[in-house]
């Protein structure tokens, strides 16, 4: 059945005592109603579309298939099992479903159609996950955020007109510093990493980390077609088991200091007339990597492809010989981020190589580069042509 949505404006609006009120037909209870919209005009202008979006949800109830909250959330998570190819991330999902539906069952167990979900239950949630739950405010809004993404996909499915947490006002996160290495832990990682006899070259590992910004998961992937050293990048792609979390692939310029890291690995490192490994004057090999399984670049003892938890450790361990304070995989990505911001790198170049959809994720370390910042400002021009710098730092030394 097709139907005209009605969209209600100014000329609609009556006021009725001290409010301004819209008078329209319940299309569920065929009942005459009042819908406040405010006291003062600005209030009506800002509270009229919400009331259209309101109205527009109520039609779609009576002429249309209406979708229950387990419905919902069941379709979203079927795409994002899907999508994803971390386990863990789509477990983290649940548990966030879950703890809705402990909420809903908890403060409102009568509710039970998606479309029948308000801006006040989504506001009662934070409330209740903050001060109830005593969750942090990190995880109050990742949470929200997740189900805010919920009712986006099933508004693009036509489920629904509308999305109750557009207004919903995320929690104030307390600052928190990012753990990044400084240089002269790098060195001392490095060092530590090239001096232990083992079968993995834990040293090439952490330096493509290091010197590319790669995510966990991109690195783990990384397959030796995605090492092209004649255009000098490296291919951060869709593959099989693994899709890039922007859902966009991206190119990483190999840096001239890994050009020659990488190629102690045996895909890519020198081989004798037998094809043996290669070793150097001291007698250590200087290009082994057991590649067992497929093309991986970096895989275990085994020939396989690292767990999730095997480097990770093995950061612990390097981090605790070289008496530094640890740190997690994920601080690679934000040292090279921090670092090449310091050594002057663009902000827009560290953005497109790293991987970000959102720029906001680089501001955050600008402070990190004051003399950069410095020179790009000093060679700002204000009021006619750029004098001689006799107030800088410089000039006054």
């Amino acid at each position: 059945m097709t139907y005209r949505l009605r969209q209600f404006n100014l000329k609609s609006v009556v006021k009725r005592g001290k409010f301004f009120e819209i008078r329209y037909t319940n299309p569920r209870t065929q009942k005459r109603e009042y819908y406040k919209l405010g006291i003062t005009h600005d209030e009506v202008k800002r509270n009229l579309p919400e009331f259209n979006r309101m109205y527009a949800g109520l039609k779609r109830q009576v002429f249309s298939y209406r979708i229950t909250v387990s419905q919902g959330v069941q379709s979203w998570l079927e795409q994002k099992r899907t999508e994803l190819s971390n386990k863990k991330t789509v477990v983290r999902y649940e548990e966030i479903m879950n703890n809705f539906a402990e909420f809903l069952k908890d403060k409102f167990p009568a509710l039970g159609y998606m479309d029948e979900l308000a801006q006040k239950h989504f506001e009662e949630f934070k409330e209740y996950r903050k001060n109830i739950k005593g969750k942090k405010e990190r995880t109050v809004n990742f949470e929200l955020d997740m189900l805010s993404n919920l009712f986006k996909r099933l508004m693009e499915k036509d489920y629904l007109n509308y999305n109750p947490l557009s207004k919903v006002k995320r929690l104030q996160e307390p600052y928190k510093e990012e753990r990044w290495f400084t240089e002269e832990e790098i060195r001392k990682i490095f060092e530590i990493a090239k001096s232990e006899k083992t079968k993995i070259n834990w040293y090439v590992i952490f330096a493509t980390y290091y010197y590319t910004g790669m995510r966990k998961r991109e690195l783990m992937s990384l397959r030796k077609k995605d090492i092209d050293f004649d255009k000098g990048i490296i291919l951060i792609r869709h593959k099989e088991g693994f899709k890039p979390k922007t859902d966009r692939p991206r190119a990483i310029p190999i840096h001239p200091e890994l050009v020659s890291i990488l190629r102690l690995l045996r895909p890519f490192g020198p081989r004798n007339d037998t094809g043996d490994s290669v070793c150097n004057d001291e007698g250590k090999v200087v290009s082994c990597n057991n590649q067992g399984d497929g093309d991986f670049v970096f895989v275990n003892s085994r020939g396989k492809p690292f767990s999730n938890d095997a480097i990770r450790q093995k950061l612990k361990k390097l981090c605790r010989k070289a008496e530094i304070k640890p740190g997690k995989l994920h601080s690679f990505r934000h040292t090279w981020t921090a670092h090449s911001i310091m050594k002057g790198c663009p902000s827009d170049v560290v953005q497109a190589i790293g991987g970000w959809k959102e720029k906001d994720m680089i501001e955050r370390y600008k402070h990190l580069a004051p003399d950069y910042m410095a020179d790009i400002y000093k060679k700002t021009i204000f009021l006619g042509s750029q004098a001689e710098d006799k107030g800088s730092l410089k000039a006054q030394d």
